[in-house]
């Protein structure tokens, strides 16, 4: 299969995840709270996966956020997809100069492409806390 990864506008992508959040049954997330961009992965013109691509004020670090498939396609259609999604974001990282990418998830179909692409555990045992102002 033929993977294309294309980088697109969050106000383009913005209701094709909330519609894939709710199909997994994962909370809506406020388009306020996210990039202006999203790098979303294709398959024979389908989206299958997309990662949000958050840049800090650090020059070095990007956090990468709320990693998602499309649960329509079918798995055997979407095998490697994720890889194929972290390769190009982490090349896109270092043509502009991020020599580190950040990233959370519990989930296996995530943490098994991120470790096949280089990623490390990190903090094993920390919660996240966040405070809504």
């Amino acid at each position: 299969m033929t993977f294309e990864v294309n980088q697109l506008q969050r106000k383009e992508f913005y209701p094709t995840f909330c519609k894939w959040l709710s199909e997994h049954n994962f909370p809506v997330i406020s388009d306020s709270i996210l990039p202006e961009n999203v790098f979303v992965c294709y398959v024979d013109g389908l989206p299958i996966y997309a990662i949000w691509f958050c840049f800090t004020d650090s020059k070095s670090l990007a956090w990468l956020g709320w990693p998602i498939s499309n649960k329509n396609i079918n798995h055997k259609k979407r095998a490697g997809g994720m890889d194929f999604l972290l390769e190009y974001v982490s090349n896109y990282a270092k043509k502009k100069k991020i020599s580190i990418l950040f990233t959370t998830s519990n989930t296996q179909g995530v943490v098994e492409p991120l470790l096949k692409n280089g990623f490390m555990i990190g903090d094993k045992a920390v919660d996240h806390l966040f405070k809504k102002i």
